[in-house]
């Protein structure tokens, strides 16, 4: 975080730039503060949903709609979006709808089965583009 820090912070000439850095701590502050009310809604969300006794698929998918909700706001006000969060957020709704419309496939193994492939095929796709070797 320092290394990235000095660079945003820094001129072409490698001199400290006071508007870099204040611009820098503004996307910092507003990142905590992203943080903070996504936990905050996540604990809000799921108390509500253990009170109201909502299915496990509603709560699936309230939390993965939260969760990309808060990516999405973290995009517009221009502070970084966490790609492991919009997957995470894109399972948890898969997993609602999967329970809510009662799949009679288990989730678990159609995931690692996706997740195989998609290993392969970004693999694949690196040697296509000259980035690896194949042996």
């Amino acid at each position: 975080m320092m290394k990235q820090m000095m660079h945003d912070c820094c001129g072409p000439d490698g001199e400290p730039d006071i508007d870099k850095m204040t611009a820098f701590m503004e996307r910092h502050d507003r990142s905590s503060i992203f943080d903070v009310i996504g936990w905050a809604l996540f604990f809000i969300w799921v108390g509500i949903a253990w009170l109201l006794g909502l299915s496990l698929g509603w709560g699936l998918l309230g939390v993965g709609f939260l969760t990309l909700g808060m990516q999405g706001l973290r995009y517009y006000y221009d502070v970084e979006v966490v790609g492991f969060w919009v997957f995470i957020g894109l399972a948890f709704v898969v997993a609602g709808f999967w329970e809510l419309w009662s799949i009679a496939i288990p989730l678990a193994p159609v995931a690692l089965i996706a997740v195989g492939i998609g290993l392969l095929v970004s693999y694949f796709a690196s040697l296509l583009r000259g980035k690896k070797r194949l042996f």
